[in-house]
């Protein structure tokens, strides 16, 4: 049909026309590489399947907390049902997290800023100054009374947390020790104290199924290796997805948690079923995994 109009107006012998013409060619050609140009924007921003879009934990019960993850699969937001922030993690372009700010009732209560060398290890929070130790793969300081030590694995997650206050009255001392013991890239066994806190004590077993928030959470875990390593007491950090959750001896308490994997071949729902003495107590749904392209509820 073009060529036949392109001839038509040369037959016709009229310059004008040919002008004319050749603006809507020229015009033509200008849509088709605007719309080129809209196809490739497009296709930057394509969603990623395998990467996590949010993750509802206790859904539809008084504890449920949701997870939310940018486009490149880190989380950036815990919120609860209602969308109120209870913390949210700011990032710098090499994916470190620079801030870390928590909630209560919409307002902020604590607030971490963090910077990094250009090696992406931790100089400071909130001013504190950190000291790395490349041979032992170790954060460490001492200032004043206050001695701190953090020693990671290769994942840049902790394997030993200890801080320790040392006041002149031997009673008035403070201390807080965890142990982290990993297999496989799979934490086994956590266990710790503090003096103004209870002991701690959780046992875990994995499936063989991946575990997807290991990487959506990478940067986060390695800030809570330090601000707060309790965090690590739902096993998490592990490459693997857990099946079987378990306390300090004598506790009566263990989980046993069952796997729905979706027809892509993921981790759709992680269901928990509550055991007291060996015996069933109640079930519920422990997470529920939404991906890159999922319809959220």
């Amino acid at each position: 049909m073009k060529s036949k109009i392109i001839a038509s107006a040369c037959l016709s012998g009229s310059n004008q026309e040919i002008t004319r013409v050749g603006k809507k060619i020229i015009l033509l050609f200008t849509i088709i590489i605007t719309l080129l140009s809209c196809s490739n924007d497009d296709s930057s921003t394509t969603v990623n399947p395998n990467l996590l879009k949010r993750v509802d934990f206790y859904p539809g019960t008084t504890f449920e907390k949701r997870w939310n993850f940018n486009s490149e699969g880190l989380v950036t937001s815990i919120t609860n049902s209602d969308n109120e922030l209870i913390e949210s993690f700011v990032y710098d372009a090499n994916n470190n997290i620079v801030q870390d700010i928590k909630y209560s009732l919409g307002s902020p209560t604590e607030n971490y800023l963090i910077t990094y060398n250009s090696n992406n290890k931790i100089t400071s929070i909130n001013g504190k100054q950190y000291n790395y130790s490349v041979s032992e793969n170790r954060y460490y300081y001492t200032a004043g009374n206050e001695s701190f030590s953090c020693d990671l694995n290769a994942d840049g997650i902790v394997t030993h947390y200890l801080n320790f206050s040392d006041f002149p009255d031997e009673s008035d001392d403070v201390q807080t020790e965890f142990s982290f013991q990993y297999e496989n890239g799979n934490l086994m066994r956590m266990s710790g104290f503090g003096t103004n806190s209870s002991d701690v004590e959780v046992n875990f077993n994995y499936s063989n199924v991946v575990n997807p928030l290991k990487f959506a959470t990478l940067p986060v875990l390695k800030i809570k290796s330090i601000l707060e390593p309790n965090f690590f007491n739902s096993g998490i950090s592990s490459n693997n997805t857990k099946e079987y959750q378990s306390y300090a001896l004598g506790d009566p308490e263990s989980h046993s948690f069952g796997i729905l994997i979706n027809p892509s071949n993921k981790i759709e729902l992680l269901s928990q079923e509550n055991y007291s003495n060996g015996f069933f107590e109640s079930i519920l749904t422990n997470s529920h995994y939404y991906y890159q392209g999922d319809v959220l509820p």
